[in-house]
């Protein structure tokens, strides 16, 4: 691939990787899933095929995106074709979150697989584009679209302190036509009222999850700034899966540095320090943002805990072989991703998913930036399998695609080490 081919895709990337993190905003208000990312991600396959002509970097390309079709339309035939044949089960949808609510009939070939599948092929093409392309000098670009969400979320929350309303003005995404794609939710700590940090995504939880890993990543190349900025748009989301993904972070330093690393004490002497001068008005921030929930004191707990409960029961109730494979994907949608996985795509589906996330965490050398890498993707794993089951936020396969990048790199400077050896020896 020529200088002039690689810069501009050097250049597609840079403005596609400032908009990654926005969920939001719809290109198209009327059209779902055409926020500038998705749009930016689909539209890349095309422009590798024009670039590359799919030869050299761009056959590797091919490759991992026809691999992972594969595999997927393969695992979906499996299970639509055991169901089309077994006239016996009949499944009661009306205990399970459904995305097509408007279908409680259809078992197979529903049409959620087909437009959920819109929304993973845009996921896949950001985790094949990065794994073959991605270039270090890039990573300014994230930071740069991380702290653009983040500024823009300090923004609402200090509006909403000044005006006592809603301050966004770019959101336009709803869902059913009604309901808005960008949740307003404000908490209130004993008299004092706040809005909680959501910026340009779904929900403060939503942020959380978009953020950890950019967040974690920022720690890990040094960026002293930026990572304590988007630690504080963390702490404003008063989001339980921020707090539990921090929590995951600083247990995943301890296994590599030990207790006296730095930054792990840099955070837990903050954690105390905040609780030693005011207490009162922790305890009942903690009591509201994350014991309520997990004692399943609140609404929200309680909520979520039906539903794993729900969904797990539903694939208890299912055919072993449709437990193996599941009923599809894009089936239904749980509060968290770990029942969701089973009923849409059965262990098999459930397994495969692990091990994407999993296999850079034992394959990439224990370099401060991949363990950075490797931290990302557990903090992420375990935030879907608890409490947000997103499987198409891109900044999830973009961490993923810059994980599998490394280990190429890993590989191939493996293999010119012991090509030159081997020379040496021989010679």
């Amino acid at each position: 691939m020529n200088v002039v081919k690689s810069t501009i895709i050097d250049k597609y990337f840079k403005i596609w990787a400032i908009v990654i993190p926005i969920t939001s905003f719809l290109v198209i208000p009327s059209i779902q899933g055409t926020t500038p990312a998705y749009i930016l991600a689909l539209l890349s396959i095309l422009m590798v095929h024009v670039l590359t002509k799919f030869k050299g970097k761009g056959s590797d390309y091919i490759c991992d995106l026809l691999f992972f079709l594969y595999v997927y339309i393969f695992i979906n035939l499996i299970g639509q074709f055991y169901l089309s044949f077994d006239g016996k089960f009949t499944p009661d949808f009306s205990t399970v979150s459904l995305i097509d609510n408007s279908d409680v009939s259809t078992t197979v070939l529903r049409k959620s697989m087909f437009t959920q599948s819109l929304y993973l092929l845009a996921a896949v093409a950001t985790f094949v584009f990065v794994k073959n392309f991605y270039k270090q000098h890039w990573d300014k670009f994230l930071f740069l679209g991380a702290c653009i969400l983040g500024i823009y979320g300090v923004y609402e929350v200090t509006y909403f302190l000044l005006f006592h309303e809603n301050g966004d003005f770019i959101s336009n995404r709803t869902f059913d036509g009604t309901h808005s794609g960008s949740l307003f939710q404000t908490i209130s700590i004993g008299s004092l009222v706040l809005q909680r940090l959501k910026s340009l995504t779904g929900e403060p939880s939503m942020y959380a999850f978009t953020v950890l890993p950019y967040w974690i990543y920022a720690i890990h190349k040094k960026r002293t700034f930026i990572h304590l900025f988007l630690f504080i748009t963390l702490m404003l989301t008063t989001s339980t899966t921020a707090y539990i993904g921090i929590v995951i972070y600083i247990l995943i330093r301890i296994c590599y540095f030990g207790i006296k690393d730095k930054i792990t004490l840099f955070l837990i002497v903050i954690g105390l320090i905040v609780c030693l001068f005011n207490w009162d008005f922790i305890s009942v921030f903690i009591n509201a943002t994350i014991l309520e929930k997990l004692s399943l004191g609140n609404q929200s707990g309680i909520e979520r805990f039906m539903s794993f409960k729900s969904h797990i029961k539903f694939y208890e109730s299912l055919p072993i072989f449709t437990q193996m494979f599941g009923m599809g994907f894009g089936v239904v949608r749980s509060t968290d991703m770990f029942s969701t996985l089973l009923v849409n795509n059965g262990i098999i589906g459930f397994v495969l998913f692990t091990l994407l996330f999993f296999y850079p965490v034992f394959k990439l050398k224990n370099t401060y930036q991949n363990i950075g890498l490797k931290a990302a993707l557990i903090v992420l794993y375990f935030s879907m399998m608890i409490s947000v089951p997103e499987y198409s936020y891109l900044s999830t396969w973009l961490f993923l695609g810059m994980a599998y990048n490394m280990i190429q790199k890993q590989n191939i400077a493996y293999n010119t080490s012991y090509t030159k050896s081997n020379l040496k020896i021989t010679g």
